[in-house]
């Protein structure tokens, strides 16, 4: 096979049709960010036909280009390019897929190795972070650079003729939507996976609170008359799906292996204290600071700056109101599993603050399934696969 220099390379992918599939499937785009750092988009492309839109995955609070990470480490064969089966989904319905992570994190694919899933997490906390840009990484420099990532995509040559169909994660709909409202880029529409209607600064105390925990309980409580009951008996008291991981968080907020009304009430007020000293805390942090975080067992020492978590405590505006007159399709999916976010009513979303409808703006409700659309493989089944890809569909026929 005859060797290409660079410049002769770059010369024919940039003269290639605007909207055609690269030649190897797949661009890594590089985008400068302030700092001198830089984000890596990785870009996969339908084989042997044009791609219908550009779909640009933006991933929630961990930060790692794939929503799935935690799961696909346990997996027998890692394959950094899975992603939950989207990716595969979505180039099959004619899309070409771009994802990236936050400042600070290089592609999976590049420092991820191991035979376990225990190797794998260690290889990514050594190799697949920079605790340096990681450091100063706030909340806000996470809403700049998703701006300017797609921006970025806008402008280069093998995508600036696609439409752009953002799918946040979680968070990341804050952020596509803070960034939408200070018109920092324009999008054909939105298909956001288990990202809050309401403000985030809501969300963190739901969380911290294990208020969705508490509302279980108290709802075993009033259906069944027993005085102590375990972490299975408030699930099952109050109808609701339980898998071993709810249970330990069930575990976490009880403290102790049964549950009085009495013990309920001491512990919801100990959290209630819990919330505002952390909240205090954090507030009080010098800027220059940062913050650990575990993964997998493993510890991080620096993975946010010290304002990360004060700002996004404080973020006091939903992403409804933030899309202020955004009017391409929006299409909220949760799953009436989740556990991190409160669900909304399903329909049409609510009207602005003029009382004007948002007629293009719907929330849907997907049954048996959680915060990531992922049931009790930690991953989306095939049929919720293609709900998303169903969304996304809706959102490129509106547009075109």
């Amino acid at each position: 096979m005859p060797r290409l220099s660079v410049a002769l390379l770059l010369t024919l992918l940039l003269a290639a049709p605007p909207h055609a599939p690269a030649a190897l499937g797949r661009i890594d785009i590089p985008v400068a960010v302030d700092g001198g750092a830089v984000i890596t988009v990785e870009t996969t492309w339908p084989e042997n036909r044009a791609a219908r839109a550009l779909v640009v995955v933006v991933v929630g609070t961990g930060g790692t280009a794939d929503p799935y990470l935690n799961p696909e480490l346990h997996m027998a064969t890692y394959d950094p390019d899975h992603r939950g089966g989207l990716t595969a989904k979505l180039l099959a319905a004619g899309y070409a897929v771009a994802y990236f992570g936050q400042r600070g994190y290089a592609p999976l694919r590049s420092c991820i190795s191991g035979n376990s899933a225990r190797e794998r997490a260690a290889a990514f906390v050594t190799r697949c972070l920079d605790p340096k840009v990681r450091a100063g990484v706030d909340f806000a420099a996470i809403t700049a650079d998703t701006g300017r990532v797609f921006a970025a995509l806008a402008r280069h040559p093998r995508t600036r003729h696609l439409a752009q169909i953002a799918m946040p994660y979680s968070e990341g709909m804050h952020h596509v939507s803070a960034a939408v409202g200070q018109h920092a880029m324009r999008l054909a529409g939105i298909v956001s996976v288990g990202g809050p209607v309401g403000s985030l600064g809501n969300i963190v105390p739901y969380q911290v609170q294990y208020e969705y925990f508490v509302n279980i309980a108290t709802d075993g409580f009033a259906r069944c008359p027993n005085r102590e009951l375990t972490a299975e008996q408030l699930f099952r008291c109050a109808g609701k799906w339980q898998s071993p991981f709810l249970l330990s968080k069930m575990n976490e907020l009880m403290g102790w292996p049964t549950l009085t009304r009495e013990l309920l009430l001491l512990r919801r007020e100990a959290l209630r204290a819990h919330w505002r000293a952390a909240a205090a805390q954090f507030a009080s942090l010098p800027p220059d600071a940062s913050i650990g975080a575990s993964f997998e067992g493993h510890y991080i020492p620096s993975a946010w700056n010290a304002r990360f978590p004060y700002q996004q405590m404080s973020a006091a505006v939903g992403s409804l109101e933030q899309l202020g007159d955004f009017d391409g399709r929006v299409t909220y999916l949760f799953g009436t599993r989740d556990h991190l976010v409160p669900l909304p009513a399903p329909g049409p979303c609510p009207a602005r603050a003029d009382g004007s409808a948002r007629t293009r703006c719907s929330i849907r409700l997907i049954a048996d399934v959680g915060h990531g659309l992922e049931d009790e493989s930690e991953l989306p089944p095939e049929a919720v696969l293609d709900e998303m890809v169903r969304a996304v569909d809706e959102v490129a026929d509106a547009a075109a």
